[in-house]
């Protein structure tokens, strides 16, 4: 009778297993295993990769776009920039030196990046060692959040991952832009849920499982998103959820460009990856910034002139998930 093995899943990567004795393309594929874990919008993961001899080639997946919810694919480009820091980090981490070309055919936006490596480089990390040791375990944290504060001294680590020129990391724990944000979200998902296509968009990525739910109570889900307009039910939950979390955050950037919003990916991943270090939940809650009304009155609540809101979370201390959300397998995003 043949031995029963369990499915191994993406999440399942064993570091001492990086095939150094292999060639070339093989190590590259390996560090792959890593970048495909980072945290997408609603979890679509639109990322595809070409692995070459010394290099990686990586994509925006545009048959994963979120049409409805993300009309100009500001979210599609932060979700392919997550996954670029993933691979950075894990390419530094097996001591790799690497040079990172941001949109090299300028008639060729789904070509977000072109990352060439040198294995054995002396070149010197750029980022915390340790943000490595917590690929595996970084999620999404959904819940309501304690009311104790965050630190003075974590936050000023989290403030630490943003050194991008021209990009910028806001956060507060004012009650007065608490309760502002919170009417926001209110308007945000009445309008959403109010709309037929954001409805049957949201409905068929559920029905998906990206969210890792079964495949009977994601099409149930799929259902009753889809024929059913849950936006009141919503704008509590969310408004609930959000005013229980000690900080709200926002990253903008002076740019309002494809290379910015990649950019603003890699920020958030180094920071939601600091944050799994110092035990701390975040939460992107981004419906405010995919209407373009209310993004506009986001603009007003960040404290600098001129900038333009990217992403917006909430972070704060929680009782952990049970379960991390599903991943492609590797093989399905390689091109």
């Amino acid at each position: 009778m043949k031995k029963f093995e369990p499915k191994v899943t993406p999440r399942q990567i064993n570091e001492k297993q990086f095939p150094w004795d292999k060639d070339s393309n093989e190590k590259l594929i390996f560090l792959l295993k890593y970048a495909i874990l980072a945290p997408s919008s609603h979890n679509t993961q639109p990322w595809k990769f070409s692995v070459g001899e010394d290099e990686i080639r990586i994509f925006a997946d545009q048959t994963r776009w979120l049409k409805v919810a993300d009309p100009d694919q500001q979210e599609l480009y932060i979700s392919v920039g997550c996954a670029l820091e993933n691979l950075l980090i894990a390419a530094e981490h097996f001591k790799y030196g690497y040079q990172a070309t941001y949109f090299p055919k300028s008639d060729q936006e789904e070509l977000v990046a072109i990352v060439r490596f040198k294995p054995q480089d002396q070149q010197v990390p750029l980022r915390d060692p340790a943000l490595f040791n917590v690929i595996l375990t970084r999620h999404t944290n959904r819940k309501f959040y304690e009311e104790r504060s965050i630190p003075q001294t974590d936050l000023q680590r989290l403030q630490n991952c943003c050194v991008e020129e021209g990009i910028w990391l806001h956060m507060t724990d004012d009650m007065e832009i608490k309760r502002k944000v919170d009417e926001l979200i209110i308007r945000g998902d009445v309008i959403q849920f109010s709309d037929p296509s954001y409805r049957e968009e949201l409905g068929y990525w559920i029905g998906q499982g990206v969210f890792g739910t079964p495949w009977l109570l994601s099409k149930i889900g799929e259902l009753a998103i889809t024929y059913m307009n849950m936006g009141k039910g919503q704008a509590k939950k969310d408004s609930e959820v959000l005013m229980s979390a000690p900080i709200l955050a926002a990253l903008s950037s002076r740019m309002n460009d494809r290379k910015s919003q990649v950019k603003i990916g890699q920020v958030f991943e180094r920071l939601c990856l600091m944050a799994t270090l110092l035990k701390i939940s975040v939460h992107p809650m981004n419906q405010i910034l995919e209407i373009p009304e209310l993004k506009t009155e986001v603009g007003k609540l960040i404290p600098m002139p001129d900038v333009f809101p990217q992403h917006t979370f909430r972070m704060g201390y929680a009782e952990p998930e049970k379960e991390c959300t599903p991943r492609r397998p590797l093989e399905e995003v390689l091109i």
